[in-house]
């Protein structure tokens, strides 16, 4: 009884905790635009001409496996138009909580969490060359996560054809909450991307990308913890099997999530443009292919639409099909060893995100200019989509419903 009143109270705690962290966010941004806006008019007096830009976001996300997410933002920027530097900063914080079935599979209580989020970017532009770099810190309870990376394009053909080439590093510490931090495990990662961007006539542009990413070190959760069934009796578990059911038949033994160490992940992206009259329409297609044998499309369209000076909305599509990962199992049993003993698999997951799905996504948004004045905008967006997604070789379940909102305001003083 003193331990269940320790832990409520030790939830309380925690849910004051994130209710405070948005509230300071939200206030602070508040705050912080109004002293920017007051700002940018005694800018505006001086030689140099410079753009500010400040926005804060809301964005709320839930599912039907009980995962809820608020995630705060606040942005801003300063552009040089003169010198053509530009710097801008992000912080965000996600507030999780979780009561998904996987947790209640593992009789492991209701998951709290606050993610704080980071990052800096700086670009300058001289003559036909564009060369940005930007650097972002993510901070968890049991995570840490700090990245870098850098970018260059070059305009040619009378910026009828931009080449790109970036770069980007992440080292990560993953842990688990009450252990010390030299136990921590480690993830590197790192990633090239190549492409470009190419004017068509005077209505429609396209663009061509490739992404190649290679992740080394720990790519488990350690939290997440695996049923195992006797030899011969997986293929008794059917897809989206009950907990009771998976727990009547798996053996007492749960091993920890295992995964390979290394993960070689590679992308192409085509994206084309076109503009006609008060109409924008955007199509994006990626085929994607990784060393776990995980294989992907991805088309996502949108069309941008004006309707008159203030007023722009956009209906959104989108659509997600992959196959499994080479060692995908829904239900993993025992395997023999040569001297006739049982053995645990060397790989297994139950992220199901590995697993064979597909997801469709649908939505609107809109941006709602408020002023009507050339040196102070002030804008309001706001967005709503929902997604589904269908498993098809899973645990626990066969589809999950989610929404995703989000609003925000923005302001830019020239």
């Amino acid at each position: 009884m003193r331990l269940q009143l320790i832990r409520a109270q030790a939830m309380r705690r925690h849910r004051a905790r994130c209710r405070q962290a948005i509230w300071i966010a939200q206030r602070a941004w508040l705050l912080l635009i109004l002293i920017c806006g007051l700002r940018a008019q005694v800018l505006s007096v001086h030689a140099r001409k410079l753009t500010a830009q400040a926005s804060t976001e809301l964005a709320g996300y839930t599912d039907s496996t009980h995962v809820n997410v608020a995630s705060p933002t606040v942005a801003a920027s300063v552009t040089d138009a003169e010198s053509g530097v530009s710097v801008s900063g992000r912080y965000l914080v996600d507030v999780v909580s979780a009561a998904s079935v996987d947790i209640v599979a593992t009789a492991s209580p209701r998951w709290n969490e606050v993610r704080h989020v980071g990052s800096l970017e700086a670009s300058v532009q001289r003559g036909p060359l564009h060369v940005s770099g930007s650097a972002g810190i993510s901070r968890e309870p049991d995570y840490l996560s700090v990245s870098a990376g850098a970018s260059a394009s070059l305009d040619l053909l009378e910026k009828n054809l931009t080449p790109f080439v970036g770069f980007r590093y992440g080292h990560d510490d993953v842990g688990v909450k009450g252990r010390p931090r030299a136990d921590w495990e480690l993830l590197q990662k790192g990633g090239l991307q190549l492409g470009a961007t190419f004017v068509i006539n005077h209505f429609m542009i396209a663009s061509v990308q490739l992404d190649a990413d290679f992740e080394r070190g720990y790519l488990a959760k350690p939290y997440r913890y695996i049923p195992l069934f006797a030899p011969g009796t997986g293929a008794d578990i059917p897809v989206g099997a009950a907990i009771d059911e998976v727990n009547a038949k798996r053996i007492p033994e749960r091993p920890i999530e295992r995964l390979p160490s290394a993960r070689n992940r590679y992308a192409v992206t085509g994206r084309i443009a076109a503009r006609r009259g008060p109409a924008t329409l955007r199509i994006d297609e990626r085929i994607y292919t990784d060393s776990w044998g995980v294989s992907a499309t991805t088309t996502d369209a949108r069309v941008m639409i004006d309707l008159g000076s203030r007023v722009m909305i956009w209906p959104h599509l989108r659509f997600h099909a992959q196959s499994g990962a080479s060692f995908w199992q829904r239900a993993y049993e025992l395997l023999p060893t040569e001297e006739g003993a049982w053995t645990v698999p060397r790989y297994r997951t139950g992220d199901r995100e590995l697993s064979k799905l597909n997801t469709y996504t649908g939505g609107l948004g809109g941006k709602f200019r408020l002023t009507d004045q050339a040196d102070s905008i002030w804008h309001i967006t706001c967005q709503l989509e929902a997604g589904y997604t269908s498993f098809f070789d899973a645990l626990y379940i066969t589809s999950r419903w989610s929404v995703l909102s989000v609003i925000g305001i923005s302001a830019e003083w020239n």
